[in-house]
């Protein structure tokens, strides 16, 4: 969809007038490039376009529009944090140069695969919450992002027990959403292995506090019985 047949069906387009009016209107600048934060949510647009004068953005707020392709960032080389969840997209594409980029939330879509952020070197976050993630396949992109510590993948459809060992490839993971997937119910002690097998996780729906960790490897070394053993002394010693 071009912008003249955008505009003519009387939606909102991200012309360069636009952009002006919408930075303005949130304490910005008339100079685009002296912008650090730009608030484009809630807007209705249909097209990612005309931020091309905007390269010197931090910060962008594209979430909660009606866009179906990622396009025309990729000149946002100091870019840290990007926005795009409650949009129309089914896949992951066009984020290549966004090299500073931190944070990405690109929940509430359709994505069906995770690709396309190995290219970004410095991502640490990332909300994939509320996708249609199915499997391992679908999530095992992740491994490959060497620096992600906190990931949210709750409210899929992930299942099978090959997803335990796809996320002990996330090398540098301390933080995991998972909540509202089978696999957390359909994978017998999923947690405990979860725990067990991510040495750096630190949290799992909820913290994973030093005694829950010590009493898990003890169960994974010993058995349940052990496990008991082990939970009964550190009570004790409360």
């Amino acid at each position: 969809m071009n912008e003249s047949t955008t505009a003519l069906e009387g939606l909102p387009v991200m012309s360069r007038e636009e952009l002006l009016k919408v930075a303005l209107e949130n304490g910005g600048y008339s100079t685009p490039s002296l912008n650090d934060t730009l608030y484009l949510h809630y807007k209705g647009y249909r097209r990612i376009e005309n931020l091309d004068k905007y390269d010197g953005l931090k910060s962008l707020w594209l979430h909660s529009n009606g866009f179906e392709r990622i396009e025309n960032l990729d000149h946002l080389k100091e870019l840290r944090c990007l926005f795009l969840q409650r949009n129309a997209f089914s896949s992951i594409e066009n984020l290549q140069g966004l090299d500073s980029l931190v944070q990405l939330d690109i929940s509430e879509n359709s994505i069906r695969v995770v690709e396309g952020l190995d290219h970004l070197p410095n991502l640490t976050t990332l909300n994939l919450s509320k996708n249609v993630l199915e499997d391992a396949a679908s999530i095992q992109h992740l491994v490959e992002c060497k620096n992600l510590s906190a990931v949210d993948l709750s409210h899929n459809k992930l299942a099978g027990k090959d997803v335990v060992a796809c996320i002990t490839g996330i090398e540098k993971l301390t933080s995991l959403n998972m909540s509202g997937n089978p696999v957390c119910s359909k994978v017998a002690y999923f947690r405990k292995k979860m725990i067990v097998a991510n040495k750096s996780l630190r949290y799992l729906d909820r913290p994973i506090f030093d005694n829950e960790r010590a009493t898990a490897e003890e169960w994974a070394r010993a058995g349940p019985g052990a496990e008991q053993e082990l939970k009964a002394k550190l009570l004790a010693k409360k």
